[in-house]
């Protein structure tokens, strides 16, 4: 082998396995209680913690005394909420989830995933998918809003924030 091609090989390796590092780190570092992971149905740990970041900045309260998104188990109930649903479905906001995460390479040129990103990082790749001009993403976004809102106004605490008093009837409870 001459010094040429040994020098293009080193060269051509070290690329590699730098890309392989990066990929590996950006595909990797999701942690989650082992406790709450058991309790996942259809969500893997690492969609789990990319729906709880997206539920965080979507309905992060502004009223005082509202709940947040962690207190009312809106990732939870997403989880819950989705296993109802068939499994094209499921796949579906799977693949949502993980688009969101590691799209910002693709969208914003920006090599941060969303979970790493500062609370107005975030902000501002909710709302460029919120505007986008590409459908898919405009759909992406209010499904994610959708799942996030069912989850969080379906506990009686939030109800206050948008002036609901509850159910006018009570429940009847069979005798």
């Amino acid at each position: 082998m001459n010094r040429r091609r040994f020098l293009r090989t080193t060269l051509l390796g070290g690329a590699l396995l730098g890309g392989a590092a990066v990929v590996g780190r950006h595909l990797s570092g999701y942690r989650l209680d082992s406790q709450l992971a058991r309790q996942l149905v259809v969500l893997s740990p690492k969609e789990f913690l990319i729906l709880s970041a997206v539920a965080r900045r979507m309905v992060a309260p502004d009223a005082a005394g509202a709940p947040d998104a962690e207190a009312t188990g809106v990732a939870l109930f997403a989880d819950r909420y989705l296993q109802r649903l068939d499994e094209g479905m499921r796949s579906d906001v799977r693949a949502l989830l993980h688009l969101l995460e590691h799209g910002t390479v693709l969208f914003r040129l920006a090599v941060s995933r969303f979970t790493h990103m500062t609370d107005e990082e975030q902000d501002r790749t909710l709302a460029d998918w919120e505007s986008s001009r590409l459908v898919v993403r405009r759909r992406g976004f209010a499904a994610l809003k959708t799942i996030c809102f069912l989850g969080y106004y379906r506990d009686d605490r939030t109800w206050p924030i948008i002036g609901y008093s509850g159910p006018m009837l009570p429940t009847r409870v069979p005798t």
